[in-house]
């Protein structure tokens, strides 16, 4: 192989001939400051057609070696794992795709230009799955405080892209295929230094959350104005999403749930929840069916439910929640058998409460919480899982509390330090039952969790009476609870008693019921709140307690008091 380096006044025109019966190309290089042009090729033989004026050639041998293709254009072949890659336009790098295919791709926006072929290994403050680009990946470093860096390779340990964001470069490491860069900005809305998610977890602040219901679980109370129930009678809308599935099908139902999730809850909702200035967390709940999106899991009760949701919730860990410096808990919100029988946790029959009646739907129940413990064990944003929604009798609880000991063991095994969030039984909440549940200092990062609605149960009751009755639930559920485990108040809202009203009357006491729940939660729970829920369907018609968006926009509620 031999370099050409020519001196020249103008090139008017450089050509490959032909040599034979075979035709060949070679790439260069323009300095146009020193008039150089400079080429490699690999026959034995070729004839160059030069017009040059006032020019002069030297040639050189430089050695043999395996020289790349021409100098490639935007958007085509420029190499491969074996040649490496080769050069491509200003502006745009040599992007491997897999081993046998590489394209020059416009460099990343906000990032230096990528290394090819290179790791920053070490330094590593998250592997991101989902993400398909070294673009993606950088965006992600860029609106991830903190992040200086990122390696992004297509083809990682399990056959899928991983992107790894990074505190600094690390030590650059060969990896063919991989792609590394420094990012040139920072977009993330935080300003103290790392994520939110770490400062909850610390315990340096307390979760201030809101629950994103009726989205990737959905709930027809919640969700009526939803394109979802087109098709679906009223005598049958309530029975959860297996029944659900059953009435659509398998094609119009999974058609119909994958837009409501594109819709329900997007990115601008998290934007709006961040610019509140108060909340820091979401709570999204899920179902059991989820994980069947990358994984297999014992039993086959989640063969009906409809797939796709997988990607949502990695788009609101891996991507909206980074952004937006918001922390998520996700809620296990369905098990496989029904760990209640009502409409959340989608049970085959509504009112059927199986879970702990098999192995296999316990089997099933550790799955859920381990396999999705791991996908987002080094997500910037996940701060960790509440294991069961709500259990009920017959509910066996010695098998829920097993249930409970086991997943712990499983996911922290594996180095998972995140929130593990456990609750007693729906009827029986008070200090002495939490006293009961797993919990510090054999187990660690466990909070207690409990609900509270001031609804069920105060039939009858005037609003003074429900005020009232708020101060007492402070003294006897709240100031009373244990303090080996942090308290969690994982549901609450600002509906009224269940009667032909639902909501109170009297605006000033309406008012009074969300800041007086506030400022006890503000006050006397040691790991924080969420209200349920964010978005309600009632906001479109009239007066609600049970969107929180609404509540906010319409001055009904005022987090900041």
């Amino acid at each position: 192989v031999y370099e050409l380096t020519l001196k020249f006044n103008n090139v008017h025109r450089i050509a490959p001939a032909v040599f034979g019966s075979e035709s060949h190309t070679f790439g260069f290089a323009d300095d146009r400051r020193n008039n150089t042009v400079s080429m490699t090729w690999n026959p034995s033989s070729l004839l160059l057609a030069l017009a040059i004026s006032g020019s002069s050639i030297v040639l050189q041998k430089q050695g043999v070696f395996a020289s790349p293709e021409a100098c490639a254009a935007s958007g085509v072949y420029c190499g491969n794992d074996q040649s490496g890659p080769n050069c491509c336009p200003s502006g745009n790098y040599c992007q491997p795709w897999n081993s046998n295919y590489y394209q020059c791709r416009p460099k990343p926006a906000q990032c230096g230009t990528p290394e090819v072929g290179i790791d920053y290994n070490g330094a590593d403050l998250a592997d991101l799955t989902g993400i398909k680009l070294p673009d993606e990946c950088c965006n992600k470093c860029a609106g991830t405080s903190g992040c200086k860096a990122f390696t992004f390779i297509n083809n990682g340990w399990d056959g899928q892209p991983h992107c790894y964001l990074k505190s600094g470069t690390g030590t650059r490491k060969k990896v063919v295929g991989a792609v590394s860069a420094t990012v040139s900005s920072s977009r993330s809305t935080n300003t103290t230094g790392g994520h939110i998610q770490a400062q909850i977890r610390s315990g340096a602040v307390h979760s201030k959350a809101v629950n994103l219901g009726g989205w990737l679980l959905t709930e027809h109370w919640i969700t009526w104005e939803s394109a979802l129930w087109n098709g679906v009678s009223r005598d049958e809308d309530h029975k959860g999403e297996y029944h659900t599935m059953q009435i659509l099908g398998k094609e119009k139902g999974t058609a119909a749930f994958e837009q409501h999730r594109k819709t329900w809850i997007t990115e601008a909702d998290i934007k709006e929840i961040a610019d509140t200035g108060v909340l820091n967390t979401v709570r999204v709940p899920v179902g059991h069916w989820i994980i069947r999106d990358a994984t297999t899991a014992p039993g086959t009760e989640g063969d009906m439910f409809a797939r796709g949701g997988l990607k949502y919730l990695d788009a609101l860990i891996n991507d909206w929640a980074l952004k937006h410096n918001i922390a998520v808990i996700i809620s296990l919100h369905a098990h496989q058998g029904s760990q209640n029988g009502i409409e959340h946790s989608a049970p085959v029959t509504l009112g059927n409460v199986g879970w702990s009646t098999s192995q296999t739907n316990i089997d099933n129940s550790i799955k859920f919480a381990t396999f999705l413990a791991a996908r987002y064990k080094n997500s910037p944003a996940f701060l960790g899982m509440a294991l069961m929604n709500e259990p009920v009798p017959p509910v066996d609880a010695n098998a829920l509390r097993n249930y409970y000991i086991e997943t712990y063991k499983q996911i922290r095994a594996t180095g998972n330090d995140c929130i593990l969030l456990v609750t007693p039984f729906l009827n029986d909440q008070d200090p002495d039952r939490l006293r009961g549940m797993i919990g510090a200092p054999e187990f660690t990062n466990v909070w207690n969790e409990i609900h509270a609605y001031f609804i069920w149960g105060y039939d009858g009751k005037t609003e003074e009476q429900v005020l009232a009755a708020i101060d007492q639930y402070d003294q006897s559920h709240l100031k009373s609870a244990p303090t080996n485990n942090r308290l969690f108040l994982g549901e609450w809202c600002m509906g009224g008693p269940p009667d032909s009203r639902g909501i109170f009357q009297n605006i000033d006491n309406f008012r009074e019921l969300g800041r007086k729940q506030l400022a006890y939660y503000n006050a006397d729970t040691t790991g924080g709140w969420a209200f349920w829920t964010w978005r309600h369907s009632d906001e479109t018609t009239k007066r609600t307690g049970w969107s929180m968006r609404y509540l906010i926009r319409s001055g009904y509620l005022n987090l900041k008091n």
